[in-house]
Parts: structure tokens; sequence; C-alpha cells
């Protein structure tokens, strides 16, 4: 078997769980937005708003913990097991100190959306969701620590199987506490948010218990470590740039939402469905992009530079072959999927849920691509320049773009979505050219 070949091959053994442990996350916030829309339209932008706002200070925490990525995997691929279990209990000091100022930014985002002039009535709705699923980030940022760790030393298939466990019970709780039944009342979104606070408590938990239990992990294993300072700095160094990438981008995201809240509540239900099947698409290159960041981090380890090539290049190359096709599946399924979400909608919300769902098809490319491209650079500790990228493509271009044409030329909503489109496309493409450009300079720094 060829080195190419040999690489695809690593990289998607290593990703295929971590696809199947990304859908069934994932599948959480589609559950939830789906029961939500059988409460209603209203029911279904209020729960788009809150999971909106929680959703950034995710993805922010997401970030910082994967500044454990490249640590880790540099210290599986120079042979040394304990230094990465070190680690590991370095990134949950992480996540348990990071976790009470984040819970806090989640209960206070209720009210920037209030000064912001959200509609009042969606935002009493809004604020139980918030105040209940504030509760759910440190449980999931330990399960970003746990995944981390796993992955980086090959075994990516403890992460599928909780969270395939856990993903089955938040959904029958979703639907049980969220429609109500079997002597429990009606709880709608404060319901689906404690189902999804109680569906990341058991995916940690069954994490740990692999963890603790696994005789594959035994070499990893070491005595509970209290806070190492050296090592938590490393971690943070990496993590605290990720975080602000990672911010921008989902900050990027929400605007658009809170904007389309600000145009009218069937307009956020149709961009709500569309957001929510793309993000959907997008876990399989999110876990690319860490199988990738795993695998340029081991070939760093070894000191390998035409590994740290063939792995950068051939993650960027399934990322864009999978993004063209999953982009393709969604616009010849546009309709049928806007009818799901939304069964009892009026007709002219599903023809904007449509229109909306071709957008979001176009931009897989762009979204596929900086994935990765994010992945293939966080190998290589590379955090701080990428962050310049997405100031560039959402501050300076796509945002501005999609305000101008839908507030000030009152043109169409879709607009924000080719703003969108914009910002992922020119973050894609830098994130390309800088691997390349640091790609040749790994010969003389070897």
């Amino acid at each position: 078997m060829t080195p190419q070949r040999q690489e695809v091959r690593s990289l998607l053994v290593l990703a295929a769980p971590l696809v199947v442990a990304q859908l069934a996350q994932m599948a959480m916030g589609v559950v939830g937005t789906m029961v939500a829309g059988q409460l209603g339209v209203r029911q279904l932008a209020a729960q788009g708003l809150g999971a909106t706002a929680f959703s950034m200070v995710l993805i922010m925490a997401f970030g910082l913990m994967a500044g454990l990525d490249p640590h880790v995997a540099r210290a599986v691929g120079a042979g040394e097991p304990q230094r990465a279990g070190r680690l590991f209990y370095q990134g949950l000091w992480t996540a348990t100190l990071g976790a009470l100022p984040l819970m806090a930014l989640i209960v206070l985002s209720g009210r920037a959306l209030r000064w912001m002039g959200q509609d009042p009535q969606l935002m009493d709705q809004v604020e139980v969701y918030l105040n209940w699923s504030a509760v759910g980030i440190l449980p999931a940022m330990w399960f970003a620590a746990s995944r981390s760790f796993l992955s980086a030393i090959g075994q990516p298939a403890i992460v599928m199987r909780a969270a395939v466990v856990a993903n089955v019970v938040h959904a029958a709780l979703c639907l049980w506490l969220g429609l109500g039944g079997w002597g429990v009342p009606r709880l709608g979104l404060q319901g689906i948010a404690v189902a999804s606070v109680l569906g990341r408590v058991l995916m940690v938990g069954l994490l740990v218990a692999g963890i603790r239990f696994s005789p594959a992990l035994a070499p990893f294993r070491s005595a509970f470590a209290r806070p190492e300072w050296p090592l938590l700095r490393t971690v943070l160094r990496s993590g605290l740039p990720l975080a602000l990438q990672y911010a921008l981008e989902a900050s990027g995201f929400a605007l658009v939402t809170f904007w389309m809240g600000l145009i009218g509540a069937a307009t956020l239900a149709a961009h709500e469905v569309a957001l929510n099947l793309a993000a959907l698409a997008f876990q399989v290159p999110f876990a690319l992009s860490t199988a990738a960041a795993m695998r340029v981090g081991y070939a760093v380890g070894r000191r390998d530079v035409p590994g740290i090539r063939r792995a950068g290049w051939t993650a960027l190359r399934l990322g864009v072959a999978y993004s063209v096709l999953s982009g393709g599946l969604m616009m010849l399924l546009r309709e049928p999927m806007a009818h799901l979400y939304l069964p009892h909608a009026d007709p002219q919300v599903l023809v904007v849920t449509c229109h909306f769902l071709a957008i979001a098809a176009a931009f897989q490319l762009a979204d596929g691509g900086q994935a990765i491209g994010f992945g293939v650079l966080r190998g290589l500790d590379d955090t701080r320049v990428p962050v310049l990228f997405n100031l560039l493509g959402f501050s300076l271009l796509g945002l501005p773009l999609g305000y101008w044409r839908v507030f000030l030329q009152h043109d169409d909503p879709a607009w924000l979505w080719w703003g969108l489109s914009l910002a992922l496309g020119v973050v894609a493409l830098s994130l390309a050219l800088r691997f390349a450009w640091l790609v040749r300079r790994q010969p003389a720094a070897a």
C-alpha cells in the first residue's frame, strides 16, 4: 500500500467513529429543533434564538478545549503516553475553571437579546431555555476534553459509543419532557433544555467510565493531578486563540440569526431550519478536522515532515469531496427536508426555507474547506494567525455585505446567507494558503 493510500486509510479509521459521534451529538440539537417545531412556529423561533446564543458560547468552549489536540497528539507521536495522560487532566482543569464564566455568559445573553430588540414575547421563552441550558456547559466541556484525549490516543470508538447511547436517551427525554405524557405535563422549551443537560451528563459519564476501565488505556493512566501550571499554560496558550477563533465564526452565524429575528418570526423559523441542516452536514468535516489535527500532530511528534504534508493535504482533499456531495444532496432534498421540520407551516414559510437551504447547499464547499483548514493548522499548533482570517472574512467582508443589502438596501434576507458564504470562502482559501506556506518552511525548521 502506498503512503498516500495508507494516509487515507489511517485518517478515515480515526475519523469514522468521530463522524458518528459528532452526528449523534448534533442530533441532540436536531431533535430539540424538531420537537420545538411540533410546538409551533413561534416556539421554534424562540428555540432557534436560544440555541444560537447557547451554541455561540458552547463553540467558544469547544475551541478552548481544542487546545489539547496538538499537544496530546505530539506526546503520542513522540512515544510519551504518561505525558498524554497528564495533559488530559490539565484539560479537565481547564474545563472546570472556565465553565463558570461561560455559564454566566449564557444567562446574560438573554438580556443582550432583549437589548438588541428581539420580540419580548419570544424572549420570555428564550430566557427559560437559556437558564436551563447553561447548566450543561460543564459536562459539555468535560466531554470535549475527553474526546480530544481519546481521539489522540487512537480510541475514538469510545467517544462514538458514548455519544450514540446518550443521544438515544436524550431523544426519548426530549419528546417526553418537551411534549409531555406519561404523567409529565408539556414543559415545552424548558423540557427540551433539561433533556439536553441530562444527555450531556450521561455522555461525559460514559466517557469517564471508558477512560477509567478500558484495558487499552492503561499506559496512558496517571494519578489524578492537581493543576500543573506549565502544562496548563501550554493548553491555554493554544486554546485561548482557538476559543477566540471559534467565537468569531460562531458570532457571525449568531448575528445573522439575530438579524433574521428582527425581520420576523416566520423568516427566523425558516433560517433556523436551514442553519440546523447546514450544521448537521458540517459535523463530518468537523470530525475530519479533529482527525486531521491528530494525524498532523503525530507527524510533528515524530519529526516526519513528509508525513505532515501528506496528512494535511489528504484531509483537505477528502473534505472538499465530502462537501460537494453533501451540498448536492441538500439541494436535491431541500423540499422534503423543509416539510419534515415544519409540517404545519404556512406555504410561504416553506418557500423561504427552501430558498435558504439552496444557498446553504452552495456554501458547503467553503464551510468544509475552512473546517479542515483549521484542523491541519491546529495540528501544527498554529492557532493565532487564523484568528485574523476569521476577522477578515466575517467582520470586514461577509457580515457587512449581508447587513448592507438587507437592512440598508431592503433586499432579500437571503443576502445574509450569501454574506456567510463569502466569509467562509475567504477563510477557507486563506487557511489553505497558510498551510501551504508553513509546510514549505518545515524542512528548514526540522
